[in-house]
């Protein structure tokens, strides 16, 4: 390697490694939080317009909206702290790059740790301040007005006491957004200085890495790491995307049928017509139940698709034999999140839903099933999501560094599929 070139570098250190997973479990619990949000949702309508004798049987109204309850307040607690925890592990991201540059000028991390930092610490920390700030003025606005013209809140102390603790959370984001503009005029020219260094040092690593290619000998890639192609695993997807938004849309149209505003009466029909919008509410239900299962299954196997391919590269590169290959079959490896990290937002998104059953159950004192067992388990899983990011860490530092070491894959961009290429093809227009 000359001395001007530079070279791509993957980074970890043990503070952001644990932010990192954090961060992780938070997005998982946030799309725990959407789906089990979609569930109760059909699951309530499903079964009081086409089930409505089970329904009842088992008293599901109560647990469905102690449950509504639960989601909003897992919610709320998730919008407060997901951003914080943003922040942190993007300032912990700074701190890393910035020691990695002083131990080697020529080191560039990789561009998922590149795009962190486009944006200061301190400016997510402003933005999360002011979120928080401007949201508990709204709420602060309407326990004023409750106070101001209804009588009995008024007399109750306890408005008054909610009003104050509002003031008090409503100073607290204010200090927090004050804090933010502060770090973030601190923070500004080390990242301008970062971003300016990285952006005269990406085309040198590219071309380093590229010159590397052409000068070490060529070799086919295992078949694992080919086949299934990634074209096929995206048309899987598209068909279950398209044929849960198609059993989505048969639901509201059922919905609608029975109910066209939420103040209007319901509607109903006379037969057949009626029993043709229990059976399209219950068949799109059980259609959405069944696009779900089959998401999973799906999912499922593309994690131990992964988690196989990243063994198969490893213990290909593991003899440290330089190799030419193109970079685009690599690069999703390189690129995205790695099979453990796939199975942690997995597993908070498991728990999530868990939490919020085994809650809401216990708010409503649901005694169907005994609740403790699968809040345990809820809780046990997220905790293991949060230490398999963890263990995932220095192994994926090490398993990436190799594979750069050996193949020079450059930034590994992942290939782009036909349809992209065509898209950006129109978008630059005819050739002159």
């Amino acid at each position: 390697m000359r001395e001007s070139d530079a070279v791509f570098v993957e980074v970890r250190s043990p503070g952001w490694a644990f932010w990192r997973a954090l961060l992780d479990t938070g997005v998982g619990l946030i799309v725990g939080l959407l789906y089990a949000f979609l569930a109760l949702l059909v699951c309530g309508i499903v079964g009081e317009e086409a089930l409505s004798t089970l329904y009842s049987q088992i008293d599901l109204d109560p647990l469905l909206r102690a449950c509504m309850g639960v989601i909003l307040l897992i919610a709320a607690v998730l919008a407060v702290s997901v951003p914080f925890v943003l922040v942190a592990e993007r300032a912990a991201a700074l701190r890393l790059v910035e020691r990695l540059g002083e131990e080697n000028p020529s080191a560039v991390p990789p561009q998922r740790i590149r795009a962190e930092l486009v944006t200061s610490p301190g400016q997510y920390l402003r933005r999360t301040g002011l979120a928080v700030f401007w949201s508990i003025v709204g709420i602060g606005g309407l326990f004023a007005l409750m106070v101001a013209f209804t009588d009995e809140f008024r007399e109750d102390p306890l408005m008054w006491g909610a009003l104050g603790v509002v003031a008090v959370l409503a100073l607290a984001a204010s200090l927090v957004v004050g804090v933010g503009g502060r770090l973030m005029r601190r923070d500004a020219p080390r990242v301008a200085a970062l971003q300016a260094r990285w952006k005269a040092q990406v085309p040198r690593a590219e071309d380093a890495d590229r010159r590397r290619r052409e000068a070490a000998p060529r070799a086919v890639l295992p078949r694992w790491l080919v086949v299934p192609s990634s074209r096929i695993i995206a048309r899987i997807a598209a068909v279950l995307t398209v044929a849960t938004l198609v059993s989505l849309g048969a639901f509201m149209l059922s919905v609608y049928m029975r109910q066209q505003c939420r103040t209007c009466d319901p509607v109903y029909w006379d037969e057949p017509i009626e029993n043709g919008i229990d059976v399209l509410s219950l068949g799109s239900g059980a259609a959405i139940a069944l696009c779900a299962a089959l998401g999973i299954v799906a999912w499922t196997g593309g994690v131990v698709l992964q988690a196989a391919r990243e063994v198969a590269l490893t213990r290909w590169v593991a003899t440290g034999e330089v190799r030419a290959v193109a970079p685009e079959f690599v690069a999703p490896l390189l690129s995205g999140n790695r099979a453990l990290v796939r199975l942690q937002l997995g597993l908070s998104t498991l728990g999530a839903g868990g939490v919020i059953f085994a809650t809401g159950a216990a708010w409503a004192e649901w005694t169907v099933i005994d609740v403790d067992p699968v809040l345990v388990t809820a809780l046990v899983l997220i905790l293991v999501g949060i230490v398999l990011g963890l263990i995932d860490s220095p192994r994926s530092r090490r398993e990436r560094q190799a594979v750069r070491e050996a193949l020079h894959p450059g930034e590994a961009v992942p290939r782009p599929t036909p349809r992209r290429t065509a898209r950006a093809a129109a978008a630059r227009g005819p050739a002159d």
